[in-house]
């Protein structure tokens, strides 16, 4: 009876020492609360962050909403209990007027440890496709 108890009370402290270091690996984490704001309108900026997310190494998209403006990832890199497989990244993006549109993590998720690097990917994929189609419409108007 003495041994059980002692074998629970040393389970039960395992298990509150794991809990608290894994919460002090979140809370090292930088909350990542930019927001990324473009002259684009809304279903062109939704279709660049579905694309820029969609081929992001090691996360797949989870879900996509177009009318509330979410979209979710997923990370589908394996490890121990506490690893990336756990984490989700669910990105808001908010028509600001008629061609403006910001992107932007949602608060519940800004401290996941690859945060900058996706909302990197995503400016860099609207950007890109806005230079693009800056210099095609230019050398349209030079014809």
């Amino acid at each position: 009876m003495k041994r059980s108890r002692v074998a629970i009370l040393s389970l039960c402290l395992v298990i509150s020492l794991m809990g608290c270091s894994f919460k002090g690996q979140l809370s090292e984490v930088p909350a990542y609360d930019q927001v990324l704001v473009y002259d684009r309108p809304y279903d062109y900026t939704f279709l660049k962050t579905i694309e820029a997310l969609n081929t992001f190494p090691e996360w797949v998209l989870e879900e996509t909403d177009k009318n509330k403006g979410l979209i979710v990832i997923r990370n589908t890199q394996y490890g121990h209990l506490f690893d990336k497989d756990k984490w989700v990244a669910r990105f808001n993006i908010r028509r600001l007027d008629k061609r403006k549109t910001s992107v932007s993590l949602d608060p519940s998720t800004q401290r996941i440890q690859q945060g900058g690097e996706l909302l990197k990917r995503i400016d860099e994929v609207v950007n890109i496709s806005s230079n693009i189609e800056g210099i095609q419409s230019a050398s349209q108007a030079v014809s």
